[in-house]
């Protein structure tokens, strides 16, 4: 017996797998899922930068090592693991963990780095604190090392050629989020561009800034996506009330960290694919988290599969969700043996 789920194609009933793949090593929270006929097209797509656009640790390791070695300088004092600390970069395997760094704006980044100098033992001293935090800030790395996380130009492309408009929404500052679409003659393919430090805007996972960015682009939320790598970004989604919310792993974020996108890709071309498939006949696999699966349900994104006539349906069916138990309004086909 082959069962096809009309809206979802993938679910779990009494230990039985309806229409999908799903991996034994899966988070049970997290079920690697074969979506079929994916219909939300989104009329804009906001991005976050970097972890989803560019790779997080080539760009901001080396600024975290120099940022380091300037403070050491300006104030005579062995501060650099002090500072990794506070920043969330893992000094002995090179890398930028989840933390301030990766989630926080500037302005906030610098207030917890004041903080912290505030409060050392060898300096005490709030003056001193913002004269060693100002003489050793920079906004963005000296020599600014940017690896892509794919083609974003042919990305950006297909979307817009599709009339999706593209947006990103970035902790970092305005003049390294300029200079980063400048170095990659991405600043003509996007509409709109919100940063840490523009006065308008509020920290992620505040929803104010993508709902701004709706506003402006004259788009309903519903129809939106957000796409990024941290838990910052998924759950400003949701909050904003987003069409849907897409984890990308190519930042700093696991699947586990991600639990608040409704589906979980390995990087950006992933995400695109998903709206925009190059052969719309290809099975994919993709993270749905149980939001998602929910989400996806109600909203009807999915359309009945071919080859599906002259099939039995039904009109409910139950999914146990740990100990309780969901009743989703799907349409069920069953292919007669």
């Amino acid at each position: 017996m082959s069962i096809v789920l009309r809206k979802v194609t993938a679910l779990l009933l009494k230990g039985r797998h309806f229409g999908t793949s799903i991996s034994k090593q899966a988070s049970p929270s997290a079920k690697l899922l074969v979506l079929d006929n994916l219909e939300f097209k989104p009329e804009a797509i906001i991005f976050d930068k970097d972890g989803t656009l560019v790779c997080f640790h080539t760009m901001w390791t080396p600024w975290c090592q120099s940022f380091a070695n300037r403070m050491n300088d300006v104030s005579g004092l062995d501060l650099a693991c002090n500072l990794f600390e506070v920043l969330g970069y893992d000094q002995a395997n090179s890398k930028v963990k989840l933390g301030s760094l990766a989630e926080n704006t500037h302005p906030q980044l610098k207030e917890k780095v004041k903080e912290m100098l505030t409060n050392h033992p060898q300096v005490l001293c709030e003056f001193k604190a913002k004269e060693y935090l100002n003489q050793s800030w920079r906004d963005t790395p000296d020599n600014m090392d940017i690896k892509l996380t794919g083609n974003l130009h042919d990305l950006f492309m297909r979307l817009r050629s599709q009339g999706i408009h593209i947006a990103i929404c970035t902790s970092d500052s305005r003049s390294g989020t300029e200079e980063f679409l400048d170095k990659e003659n991405l600043g003509s393919l996007v509409d709109i561009v919100v940063c840490g430090d523009d006065s308008f805007s509020k920290p992620k996972p505040d929803p104010h800034n993508a709902i701004f960015i709706c506003n402006k682009l004259n788009i309903d939320p519903s129809k939106t996506v957000m796409v990024g790598d941290t838990p910052a970004d998924t759950i400003m989604g949701q909050a904003a009330g987003l069409g849907l919310t897409v984890g990308v792993l190519s930042g700093v974020g696991s699947a586990k960290d991600l639990m608040d996108a409704d589906i979980i890709v390995d990087d950006v071309k992933d995400c695109v694919d998903l709206f925009l498939p190059h052969d719309p006949d290809k099975v994919e696999t993709h993270r749905v988290t149980s939001r998602g699966l929910f989400k996806i349900a109600s909203k009807g994104n999915f359309s009945q599969p071919r080859g599906s006539r002259g099939l039995s349906t039904y009109s409910h069916i139950v999914v146990g969700a740990g100990s309780a138990g969901c009743v989703l309004s799907n349409r069920l086909t069953e292919k007669r043996q």
